[in-house]
């Protein structure tokens, strides 16, 4: 069986489709299961990553994302978003010896914050954005 792999519109047709009728998707992989279910409507078979589907829905203002962490052990401070790809903001702040010290970083496109404990994406949840939406 051969796959295709959808482009930009089709996968943007279905993703606008799929976000009208839902205004909360608890998960990436549902988000994926309704994502390949509206592009196979037309009889094609498609394959499309949940990554995919998530940076295109955040980078074309359709969803915002609310993020579960779980602490990691792993302590290596990221310089870009695990999430989406843009590049993290160090937060700061001042000590009382006056030395400056990074709190955390934080994406100003998705909000991912990486923290001192060492945060990393357990749960996406997706809420649909109206005026990212095009009816």
């Amino acid at each position: 069986m051969s796959y295709k792999r959808p482009s930009n519109e089709k996968l943007d047709e279905a993703l606008v489709n799929v976000l009208l009728r839902c205004q909360i998707i608890e998960s990436q992989n549902e988000l994926v299961r309704l994502v390949v279910k509206e592009l196979e409507k037309d009889g094609e078979t498609y394959r499309v990553s949940g990554n995919r589907i998530r940076k295109y829905a955040l980078e074309n203002g359709m969803v915002s994302i609310e993020i579960e962490y779980r602490e990691s052990r792993n302590k290596k401070v990221p310089d870009i978003c695990p999430i989406c790809g843009h590049g993290l903001t160090s937060i700061k702040n001042c000590t009382l010896d006056g030395d400056t010290v990074e709190l955390m970083r934080k994406c100003r496109i998705c909000g991912y914050i990486f923290s001192a404990r060492g945060s990393i994406p357990r749960k996406y949840s997706f809420v649909r954005r109206t005026r990212g939406i095009s009816l």
